[in-house]
């Protein structure tokens, strides 16, 4: 949204919306722009019927049941489908969430729109606003991604959220990518989607219609979709071993107690076994690969052996034997990836090679 004034001025959205926040107007202005952003979505869908347009929303437009009445009606009168919009709302706005808040953004859930926490990093109740409320995504606030070619402290930030929001089977996106180098390093972080003029700066709906019509690509690393998959399949290792030690250092008594885990023992709940499934035998970064799928089920199914073996108390040998069938089978694993990743990169720089021999 921009304010355009008679003279051709143009006054950005941050130097006028908070003062429309703090009147209360902005519930005016989202009644008269919804409406809108309906009508150029379904422009858009004439070239791209997938396409995602996220709006964002005041705290004030989450307390009043009109903005859920409205979307029920565009989606029942099927001039959209739900997921051909987002609602994006910041941390600060919810962190003294009501019960009206709450409710409205699971009603918008319900009707199979995804909520996303916009500006993500830049609050300080981030963590609990998400074990709340029932977001589907964040956004990483474009200070810190900026930030990340000049303190390493902020590439941390970054990665640590994309590693959390993989945990939490949260999709993520980055804002204010800016350059190659920072998207190309976003996406082997496992990072699902970027914004910032690196992609495009804002421009008027004909010419993005137009650029949905030509197909642009962008490159994408399936390296990096592989290495994060890995560092799923580490995780899931490092949880079971965690429950291990925890349940044998405590009595049976005190398991009730004990917090709660996402052990995901089936290979299918695996991103590493998803990836086996999605990418078949070929792939154009890594070229042929030999499945590990038969050692990846059975150490999956050695792990839930050995949670079960412990819970069961079946004394100290019978655990070391399941111990070491896991942890033999994790490394099997482990050393195959290894080597996909290893002649990914190579072939990677045998690209480079070609390329600078080319020029």
């Amino acid at each position: 949204m921009r304010w355009i004034k008679p003279d051709g001025s143009v006054i950005p959205p941050i130097d006028f919306l908070p003062q429309c926040e703090n009147s209360g107007f902005i519930t005016d202005i989202t009644a008269v722009m919804l409406p809108e952003l309906i009508e150029n979505i379904e422009a858009v869908r004439e070239v791209k019927t997938d396409i995602q347009i996220a709006f964002n929303v005041s705290s004030l437009d989450l307390r009043s049941p009109y903005l859920v009445k409205m979307l029920r009606s565009f989606i029942g009168s099927r001039r959209i489908d739900p997921g051909n919009i987002q609602i994006e709302i910041t941390e600060t706005a919810i962190v003294d969430s009501s019960a009206r808040i709450s409710m409205c953004l699971f009603d918008l859930v319900a009707l199979g729109i995804e909520v996303v926490m916009d500006d993500y990093g830049t609050g300080y109740s981030s963590l609990d606003v998400l074990s709340r409320l029932p977001f589907s995504a964040i956004k990483l606030d474009q200070g810190v991604v900026g930030r990340m070619s000049k303190d390493a402290r902020n590439t941390h930030i970054v990665q640590s959220s994309l590693y959390m929001a993989r945990e939490l089977s949260l999709k993520t996106i980055a804002e204010g990518v800016e350059n190659k180098c920072v998207y190309t390093f976003l996406m082997a972080s496992g990072c699902n989607e970027v914004q910032g003029y690196w992609i495009s700066r804002p421009v008027p709906l004909a010419d993005f219609i137009a650029m949905c019509s030509s197909d642009r690509q962008w490159p994408s690393s399936s390296l990096g979709i592989l290495y994060n998959a890995w560092v799923n399949h580490i995780s899931y290792r490092r949880k079971v071993l965690d429950a291990v030690y925890t349940l044998t250092k405590t009595s049976p008594g005190e398991w009730s107690d004990l917090p709660k885990m996402d052990m995901a023992h089936s290979p299918a709940r695996c991103r590493l076994g998803q990836w086996y499934l999605k990418k078949g035998r070929r792939n154009e970064d890594i070229g042929e690969f030999r499945h590990p799928t038969d050692p990846h089920e059975r150490m999956h199914a050695a792990g839930e052996a050995l949670e079960r073996t412990v819970r069961s108390q079946s004394g100290e040998p019978a655990i070391k034997a399941a111990l070491k069938t896991f942890l033999e089978l994790s490394d099997i694993v482990d050393a195959e990836v290894s080597r996909i990743v290893e002649d990914g990169l190579a072939a990677s720089l045998s690209g480079l090679k070609a390329a600078a021999v080319s020029d």
